[in-house]
């Protein structure tokens, strides 16, 4: 169903600047900006009484994220563009060409400014595959390091939105215009990397995945899923539970004895969507990964009711119920897949890591036995700057 809203923006002078956005469902279909003006009414915005006024301002655009772009819903032409142009604020912006754009940039990011905010119009694995390049930067000296500062402002144009949505940017005008009235304020938070053991490492902060919910982000790649919509998940979800034995013996040595998942995953946000929050004692600020489980006894229908469930979840609830593994780790730890053998498919070991689709099998060293085991570490320094996300106050 098409809805349109109008939100205000920000005043700069006489003007008055709103944007009339108009959205099916989770998805933008265009953004016009209307200016009104009027004599006296409230506080003025000036470029010198932003909070960020001496920051560098990068605006990453990643074309392909929700809809992709059109003349009618491109943000940054049509809303960032002329606001900052009316506000003196020079921003550079960055359109990926290409599946390698983001991390290009990420690897060759030199900081001119002691801050520099990275607006994301994009979705959640935009901000991983950012992250993730940052690390072949060199890292430098404590007191270079808090002189360069990364600030991220996630605005969600992508599919789940996970970070933006658990940090309380639900809405990428409203977002943009809590940055342009300062009403955000920059905050650390915490990272995460799973190592493998051909020592292959991927940094995340959302969720790290096997079983269903990993089966179903890989299953949703094949071609004939594309140009689908979200329609693809339901389709996927049946097709995963009718043809999927969804039995994952894991083993938690520190935590826990070893367990027979359907679900598994290490959540770091309390929103996987917009409006499903299956863990909801998560904090994206906080450095605490939530271990979320479904046992596999569970037959299809319960599995489901236990999936759905983050869809009526109410914030801190306690949903340790029969069944549902929910536990918290505060330091580093491992995960180890049981021994295999040549007949299991490769659903089997299926890994989805802040949208990086990985199989255990493709992250073994060659010649050996198969190792099953993921080390998860809790980061406590990363990259050359000092990297913070703006989030509502």
């Amino acid at each position: 169903m098409t809805q349109q809203s109008t939100i205000p923006l920000v005043k700069v002078g006489k003007q008055h600047f709103k944007v009339q956005a108009e959205n099916e469902d989770d998805h933008y279909l265009s953004f016009k900006l209307e200016v009104e003006t009027n004599e006296n009414d409230g506080a003025d915005t000036l470029r010198q009484d932003l909070l960020w006024s001496d920051a560098e301002v990068v605006v990453l655009d990643s074309v392909k994220s929700g809809l992709g772009r059109s003349p009618e819903n491109d943000f940054y032409t049509n809303v960032i563009k002329p606001v900052f142009e009316e506000l003196k604020v020079s921003a550079r912006v960055i359109r990926t060409e290409s599946s390698n754009s983001v991390t290009e940039f990420a690897k060759t990011l030199k900081a001119s400014s002691p801050i520099t905010i990275i607006i994301f119009i994009s979705g959640d694995t935009t901000i991983s595959e950012f992250i993730n390049g940052l690390n072949s930067n060199h890292a430098i000296g404590k007191e270079d390091k808090k002189s360069s500062s990364l600030w991220f402002l996630p605005l969600p144009f992508g599919t789940a939105n996970a970070w933006a949505t658990s940090l309380g940017i639900k809405n990428p005008v409203a977002g943009f215009g809590d940055f342009l009235q300062n009403k955000l304020s920059p905050q650390p938070f915490p990272l995460y990397k799973a190592k493998f053991p051909n020592a292959h490492e991927v940094v995340f902060f959302i969720i790290f995945s096997i079983g269903f919910h990993a089966n179903l982000l890989h299953l949703c790649k094949e071609k004939r899923f594309d140009n689908i919509g979200v329609e693809k998940f339901r389709i996927a979800a049946q097709e995963i539970l009718q043809t999927y034995e969804l039995d994952y013996p894991l083993q938690l040595p520190s935590k826990l004895p070893t367990q027979h998942f359907a679900y598994f995953t290490l959540i770091n946000t309390p929103f996987l969507e917009k409006t499903y929050m299956p863990s909801p004692s998560s904090d994206p600020l906080k450095s605490e990964l939530h271990l979320l489980g479904y046992i596999a006894a569970f037959d299809k229908t319960k599995l489901i009711e236990k999936i759905m469930r983050g869809y009526y979840n109410k914030p801190r609830e306690d949903i340790s119920v029969d069944g549902v593994v929910y536990e918290p780790f505060n330091d580093d730890f491992e995960v180890s897949f049981e021994e295999l053998s040549e007949t299991d498919p490769n659903t089997k070991t299926e890994i989805c890591c802040d949208g990086h689709l990985l199989n255990m099998r493709d992250l073994q060293v060659k010649g050996k036995e198969f190792d099953g085991t993921v080390k998860i570490e809790f980061l406590k320094e990363y990259s050359a700057f000092d990297l913070k996300v703006l989030t509502p106050k």
